[in-house]
């Protein structure tokens, strides 16, 4: 009786219902515990990043109150005030003159005790006399913090009326925990944000993280964060709580299951062919193995024997990986040119437009189409169209750099990501490309036709970018300026908006948005300038002789400016940035400020620090963020033996150069404790001497050029200015600029 013999589809059936429920334990027993186990890992670390995000924002909400105190504290009306017997009506008089329009929405005035002595605005006495008549003594409270007024909540600072712990009295400020700090807390944690004063922390949140204040909770879509708060006297009360999106992270979560459990089918399947397969095929191998042996008798090959027995394997792992790279290739790439396509060139610019704002380096987009493409099409044919679109792609790509990213965005539209590059310098590839293109001819019909491209540039000073949606957006804009100019050209966003008297002027729309974005409403400004004169009047205090430095440097640079014709809108930036360029100086001791002979080595470095601290302290400021890279860079050398950073020529921004020299200029001519001021003449040929290693040849051109015009009235006089720009904060180093010291 014959024995029942297993067949290759019986060998398959089984071994596919053995890996599908092998699959299946794995995945009940395995699989999804573990991704379970990662997803609540995940809603953790987002809890806490949350957390730690919002306890930020509120920190730089509390520094800005704390820095408005204590100029405030040590300002000279307010002592003056107390000197002369404090009133309600007074202080009332004096904080609804000083605090209205800002950020300080009352104030108030207590003794060594914690007793209040008197309150602005008048509508909180209620609630000073009901529940803030007496604090504990301030000295033994923080310096800021949270605490209930009446049924709100406000940010408080204090800080002792004339800097002494000694002081009669002690000047409080508050701000209202109101919808303008949520949602400035909320753009730093990407979520809602809302603040429950008083009560219990709801059921269903649950501890999130250990010996942490953060709870949270989840559900589909949001995870709610949530942590208590603390009165400045060390009360507990309500809680903060954050709602922020976790879609993503859920669908990491089942992609990454689903795609595990892919492979696994993949890798299962493809061991169940090569078994099967080895069954079916052993035969033939044998077979030819066997006529290949009895071959050698006749003068056969010995090296045949191996030929086609043992690299099906190494074959198919080689076939499935060129399959995959070239899945991974087509996701990335647009197919007819071989470009990047839309959503990797998106992907990328999202990365380099936050580094470069992080850090404050240039990035600078090309959009480019083809002039008349549709014409093309029509004439020649979607054939004619593909081959004219390949070959201004071939011309875009031999003109890029290796560290740039060409792409087609689709039709007959392109883009160019240019890292580390300014407007100008993209302009000029973009003039490169355009004659590239210029040199190609397309063939219609009986006839070869010329072929143009318009292009429109942005970088990140162009306009008001908050996004790279909107940085794409305003190169597309300049673009259809290109053609409205009549096409075949480059067009600069900056020129989107000319300068005054000029035709032209930008929307009413764009206003509002420019001033939103930025933070540059009026009101602001005028408690800005307020902000610094009394930093003037604090430093004036310190050191006389460094008050009008400020002042002056923004006079050379301003000259400096007008002669090598910079548009105004960059000169306004240039001013703002030359008044606040040694702000950073307010954190020195008086020890290194006023020291009267040659800096020591741990003196130096103190000083050198002082631009990291100016931009550390404008960084809080949203709409000085043009102006962060003068301050950075302006004590960058030419030949890249500066600080902070060391970097050198073209690379520091122009507006810094310019900074660099009028600050030079200003050390030089003018006196200080340790040597005396040096002439015009003189200043003029240290200068002279220094260039093209510590200056820019072309600033300090500009500079000679200047004091050739003016002589000796180039020096700075205060009646050369409006009398609305006399606040400047005032601070020079003792190392800065000068040739023989820097």
């Amino acid at each position: 009786m014959s024995k029942n013999k297993l067949t290759s589809p019986g060998v398959l059936l089984i071994l596919a219902t053995a890996c599908a429920g092998g699959i299946f334990l794995l995945d009940q027993f395995i699989l999804e515990p573990h991704i379970a186990s990662q997803e609540s890992s995940a809603l953790s670390q987002k809890a806490g990043r949350t957390e730690q995000a919002a306890r930020e924002a509120m920190a730089g909400q509390q520094l800005a109150l704390r820095q408005a105190c204590l100029a405030w504290a040590q300002s000279l009306r307010l002592r003056q005030l107390i000197d002369r017997g404090t009133s309600n009506d007074a202080f009332s008089q004096f904080a609804a003159g000083t605090f209205r329009d800002s950020i300080v929405h009352l104030a108030w005035l207590s003794d060594r005790n914690g007793k209040t002595l008197c309150s602005w605005p008048g509508e909180t006495q209620d609630a000073f006399t009901g529940g803030l008549g007496r604090l504990d003594p301030p000295d033994k409270l923080e310096d800021h913090g949270l605490l209930r007024i009446g049924n709100k909540v406000a940010i408080v600072a204090k800080h002792p009326v004339g800097g002494s712990p000694d002081c009669a009295a002690y000047l409080w400020l508050g701000r209202y925990i109101d919808s303008t700090v949520l949602h400035s807390i909320g753009l730093a944690v990407g979520g809602k944000v809302v603040l429950v004063p008083a009560g219990e922390l709801p059921e269903g949140m649950s501890r999130g993280l250990a010996n942490s204040q953060a709870l949270w909770s989840a559900n589909e879509s949001t995870v709610a964060v949530g942590w208590r708060l603390q009165e400045i006297t060390g009360k507990r009360f309500g809680y903060f709580r954050a709602d922020v999106p976790v879609t993503q992270i859920r669908n990491q979560a089942g992609g990454a299951r689903r795609t595990t459990l892919i492979i696994l089918a993949l890798s299962v399947g493809l061991c169940v062919l090569v078994i099967v397969g080895t069954h079916i095929l052993i035969a033939g191998p044998v077979i030819r193995l066997l006529k290949r042996i009895q071959r050698l008798d006749t003068g056969g090959k010995v090296d045949e024997l191996t030929r086609n027995l043992h690299g099906e394997p190494l074959v198919l792992a080689r076939r499935l990986e060129s399959a995959f790279e070239q899945l991974a290739s087509l996701s990335r790439t647009e197919q007819l040119t071989g470009m990047a396509n839309r959503r990797h060139f998106e992907n990328v610019l999202d990365a380099f437009y936050h580094q470069a704002r992080r850090y404050n380096r240039p990035l600078s987009l090309i959009m480019l189409d083809i002039d008349f493409f549709k014409a093309v099409n029509d004439a020649g044919g979607h054939q004619a169209g593909d081959e004219l679109l390949k070959q201004v792609a071939n011309a875009i790509e031999r003109v890029c750099r290796k560290a740039d990213l060409p792409a087609r965005l689709g039709g007959d539209e392109f883009a160019i990501l240019l890292p580390e590059t300014p407007a100008t310098n993209a302009g000029e590839m973009a003039e490169r490309i355009r004659s590239e293109v210029a040199k190609l001819t397309v063939p219609i019909k009986d006839t070869e036709a010329k072929v143009s491209i318009s292009a429109g540039i942005a970088d990140l000073n162009s306009g008001e970018i908050d996004s790279p949606d909107a940085m794409m957006s305003l190169a597309d804009k300049a673009l259809y300026t290109a053609k409205q100019l009549g096409r075949d050209r480059a067009f600069q966003a900056h020129d989107l908006y000319p300068a005054s008297g000029m035709q032209g002027k930008p929307s009413v729309q764009m206003d509002v948005l420019r001033k939103k974005v930025m933070g540059l409403d009026s009101q602001f400004k005028e408690v800005f300038v307020q902000g610094l004169e009394e930093i003037m009047e604090i430093l004036a205090h310190r050191d006389p002789h460094m008050a009008a430095h400020a002042q002056k440097v923004r006079h050379y640079a301003t000259l400096i400016a007008h002669e090598m014709g910079l548009p105004d809108r960059v000169i306004r930036r240039l001013r703002i940035a030359a008044m606040l360029h040694d702000i950073g100086m307010l954190a020195m001791p008086d020890s290194v400020l006023l020291w009267e002979g040659s800096l020591g080595e741990e003196q130096l470095k103190c000083v050198r620090g002082h631009p990291l601290l100016s931009v550390r302290i404008m960084e809080s400021m949203e709409f000085l963020e043009q102006e962060i890279p003068t301050v950075r860079y302006h004590h960058e050398r030419f030949d890249g033996k500066g600080y902070p950073e060391g970097i050198a020529g073209p690379a520091i921004p122009l507006t810094a150069r310019i900074l660099s020299v009028a600050d030079a200029f200003d050390a030089m001519t003018s006196p200080r404790a340790f040597r005396d001021a040096k002439t015009v003449e003189e200043t003029l040929a240290e200068l002279r001497k220094q260039t093209a290693s510590q200056f820019d040849p072309a600033v300090v051109d500009a500079m000679m050029a200047v004091a050739k015009q003016l002589g000796d009235k180039v020096l700075y006089a205060p009646s050369h200015e409006n009398a609305s720009e006399q606040a400047a904060p005032a601070q020079e180093q003792h190392e800065v600029t000068a040739p023989e010291k820097a």
